[in-house]
């Protein structure tokens, strides 16, 4: 029993990390004290002719002598050992790097000779924070003769409180970091750790590195001062590179063409999934971030745009792949007549007959003038109805141009349940619009101001005519009292 818990107890100091308390939580840490550099001479052989640039067996007694220790190190000691008693006025000073700038450690004065002072002086470093001595190299200048027959160097490896052991003989020294450190000298925070400033360690707080939230989509991020601040000092991490199709700050959302599943955690490799999205059916290859719900195009339906809704069919057009399914008897709206009886609608559409005088001063009047066909009809909201229609030839443009091709009109409902507009799906149709307009002056607007007359062919040369008359400056030019011929159409 007692040979059992020995070798418990050795196994448990042995496993014990200096820079975590019993419990898992880090604390402060230093490495061992170790000899750092050090020369030895034979006094006869202590002074040499000439200065030396490094500590040697053939130092000199007058001169400056440089000592490299290989990299940055916290002093705790330096040792000098003369042949003769009664040493000279010597000068210690540090420097961080290679030519200084040198800070002086110690000064003192001749020793003098007729006292016979000691062979031996030893500078030590005083304990505390604010008193700490890191260096790399050090120089030490010698004024008087007195042969140096010994030094040597004492300090540990500079880990900024991150490490308790050291790697003092590698160059650069390397510590072996803790706390989520890394650098050589644990100077700086791990990619994945990123989430608070690095500082160093001191015994009232290890400031050890906190991970950033990326949800296990990222290996790596970084610190931004400005959300830290932001934060209130709780987090400044951005996490980088977010894999599994994530992206955000905390890689805690969808990229653009993928949706969050419900039924996978946030850390899930699999958390999102592509939109699928038809390349016909829908607008475009994003979906809702939540739902997957894809934007459809007019009569299209599906949770990807893959199918035709109620009352469209599948046609050969990639720009409008479902049109409505035409029906003779079905139209969009009545005559004016069959409403004659409600009190809101008299008075309120603008009546025409089928048979219209086309001008060049009624011509100049309208706000556009089309040849189109009524492809589909569905309600936008209670104020407007939506009309899919392909305009076939433009004979005036309004301020801002029409495009042939698929479009999309507007028909104020109040215009179609008082019977204003008659049209019926699949029929071609002269459109007038007037300067009235809508709300929104991008919309193609037709409305009670306008007119929808069934197409006839033979409109299209009178028609092509007015259009080269306003070409020439027929609007500008036109008067009220000018008289002016009026096709017939």
């Amino acid at each position: 029993m007692p040979v059992t818990f020995a070798l418990w107890l050795l196994l448990s100091q042995a496993s014990a990390d200096p820079c975590y308390h019993p419990g898992g939580r880090p604390r402060f840490c230093l490495p061992p004290v170790t000899q750092l550099a050090g020369m030895a001479a034979s006094c006869p052989q202590a002074c040499g002719p000439s200065p030396s640039a490094d500590l040697s067996p053939r130092a000199p007694c007058n001169g400056s002598l440089t000592l490299g220790l290989g990299g940055p190190f916290l002093l705790s000691s330096v040792s000098l050992r003369f042949c003769t008693p009664g040493p000279p006025a010597l000068v210690l000073s540090a420097a961080w790097a290679t030519g200084g700038p040198w800070r002086s450690l110690w000064r003192r004065p001749a020793w003098p000779g007729a006292l016979g002072g000691p062979e031996r002086v030893t500078f030590r470093v005083p304990a505390g924070p604010k008193a700490s001595v890191v260096a790399s190299h050090l120089r030490l200048e010698l004024g008087g003769r007195g042969g140096l027959a010994a030094a040597g160097v004492r300090g540990r490896c500079q880990c900024h409180g991150h490490a308790a052991r050291c790697a003092a003989r590698d160059r650069p020294p390397r510590c072996r970091c803790r706390h989520h450190t890394t650098g050589p000298g644990c100077e700086s925070c791990r990619p994945s750790h990123r989430d608070w400033p690095w500082r160093p360690a001191t015994p009232r707080h290890p400031h050890p590195c906190l991970p950033c939230s990326c949800n296990q989509h990222a290996r790596r991020c970084r610190f931004n001062s400005e959300l830290f601040r932001l934060s209130g000092g709780r987090s400044g991490g951005v996490c980088e590179r977010c894999r599994h199709h994530t992206a955000g700050r905390h890689c805690h959302y969808c990229q653009p063409g993928f949706w969050r599943d419900p039924g996978q955690p946030l850390n899930s490799r699999k958390a999102c999934r592509p939109c699928q999205c038809h390349p016909i059916g829908a607008t475009g290859g994003a979906c809702n971030q939540t739902s997957g719900q894809c934007s459809c195009k007019l009569g299209v339906t599906g949770l990807t745009c893959n199918r035709c809704g109620p009352g469209y069919q599948q046609s050969r057009s990639p720009r409008m792949p479902c049109q409505r399914i035409p029906e003779a008897t079905t139209t969009l709206a009545t005559t004016p007549h069959a409403y004659s009886s409600d009190p809101q609608c008299q008075n309120y559409c603008n009546t025409s007959d089928t048979r219209i005088h086309m001008s060049l001063r009624r011509y100049c009047q309208q706000d556009y003038v089309l040849h189109a066909q009524v492809l589909a009809s569905e309600a936008a909201d209670t104020t407007w109805q939506r009309l899919a229609v392909s305009v076939l030839a433009v004979y005036k443009q309004r301020a801002r141009p029409v495009r042939r091709g698929n479009q999309v009109a507007w028909v104020p409902r109040a215009d179609l349940t008082c019977g204003c507009l008659r049209l019926r799906l699949a029929n071609h149709y002269l459109l007038l619009g007037s300067t009235a307009g809508g709300p929104d002056p991008t919309r193609l607007v037709l409305d009670r101001h306008g007119l929808a007359l069934p197409w006839r062919p033979r409109w299209s040369r009178p028609l092509r005519r007015l259009q080269q008359e306003e070409r020439a400056g027929g609007c500008r030019t036109l008067q009220p009292s000018t008289p002016s011929p009026e096709p017939r159409l």
